[in-house]
């Protein structure tokens, strides 16, 4: 039966074993992100081959809407082992259905790269896509945004620090909060959260933007173990200056969470950032370091300047969310195309 049922330890395990064993695992599809989004409703689904082994999977997250049906989202997902087989997505799909009588569509978004032609095979198999054709609403436009800045360490044999990947006027510049005194540390426990959660609150105070609340950072810490989840904190002279949140999952370090008090912190951030590369390179299943969306390739874009000092390369561009359209009605009404 390729839907996970979640009395049964077994088939819980072989799943977690192939979420957390497969190089495209991402953290959004382990169980333990269900644990974190306590507010959505979780259910998953597998698909196997001839010898019974699991070579595809899909978590999905449900939540209510106003129109009485349910939004099912599996976020960077699925996994699917080796390449990314439409024809494994379909069956993935098709599992999924049996489960989302209640919903008016599946999203997807994982981490494949945009090409044309992926685009239009989606299409022609049903699906609804929505990347280059909303990317005039901003990074904000989709759910995960869909240019990310990754440093691909396979580009770099033989590199064992972070400085080394650099030229010497960005060395400079990386070297510059250690002259002046600036000191990184990381942990997995209550004084990292509230180290973290201080300078998170202070920064988006500064911005005038939104934040989660301290108990989603708690839940991630207590879903996550050390060799997963990393709290980095930068202080100067015991002064706190900067934090940075990093998840290590398949193949990758993903850098998601930052946050920086006010005044002058010098150049903590990039402190933090250093140290956080530097985890990726030291772990040897590591290939990539994902700092995240920006909003364009641009000095306009402060988000893409900052990243820009560690990314040299091209932001990736993915190929954004795939819509598996449940209740053609509510999905009219629901998503602006």
């Amino acid at each position: 039966m390729p839907v996970l049922d979640q009395k049964d330890k077994e088939m819980v395990a072989r799943y977690e074993k192939f979420m957390r064993s497969t190089k495209e695992g991402r953290l959004t599809q382990d169980l333990g992100w269900a644990k974190v989004k306590n507010n959505w409703e979780s259910r998953e689904v597998f698909v196997e081959n001839e010898n019974g082994e699991i070579v595809a999977a899909m978590s999905m997250l449900l939540t209510d809407t106003p129109a009485g049906k349910k939004f099912a989202y599996a976020s960077k997902g699925p996994i699917i082992a080796d390449r990314f087989d439409l024809d494994l997505l379909d069956k993935l799909v098709a599992e999924a259905k049996k489960i989302l009588p209640d919903a008016y569509v599946l999203r997807m978004d994982p981490e494949i790269e945009y090409s044309d032609e992926l685009n239009d095979e989606l299409k022609k198999r049903g699906y609804k896509t929505r990347n280059r054709n909303v990317a005039d609403e901003g990074m904000h436009a989709t759910i995960q945004p869909r240019l990310n800045m990754v440093l691909d360490l396979a580009n770099f044999p033989g590199k064992e620090k972070t400085l080394d990947l650099y030229p010497s006027k960005t060395k400079s510049k990386l070297k510059r909060p250690i002259r002046d005194g600036v000191e990184v540390t990381w942990g997995h426990d209550a004084a990292a959260i509230d180290a973290f959660y201080t300078t998170y609150q202070t920064m988006a105070n500064r911005h005038g933007i939104t934040y989660r609340p301290k108990e989603y950072f708690q839940r991630m810490l207590d879903a996550f173990d050390e060799n997963t989840m990393r709290i980095y904190v930068a202080k100067r002279d015991g002064e706190l200056l900067s934090t940075g949140i990093v998840l290590k999952y398949g193949d990758k370090i993903w850098y998601v969470y930052a946050g920086s008090m006010d005044g002058n912190t010098y150049y903590a951030p990039y402190a933090v950032q250093t140290e956080m590369i530097q985890w990726a390179l030291d772990e040897p299943d590591i290939t990539l370091y994902d700092m995240g969306g920006i909003e364009s390739e641009s000095t306009s874009d402060p988000l893409w300047v900052f990243k820009h000092t560690f990314v040299k390369a091209a932001p990736v561009e993915y190929i954004g969310e795939i819509d598996a359209v449940l209740d053609d009605d509510v999905y009219k009404e629901l998503v602006k195309d």
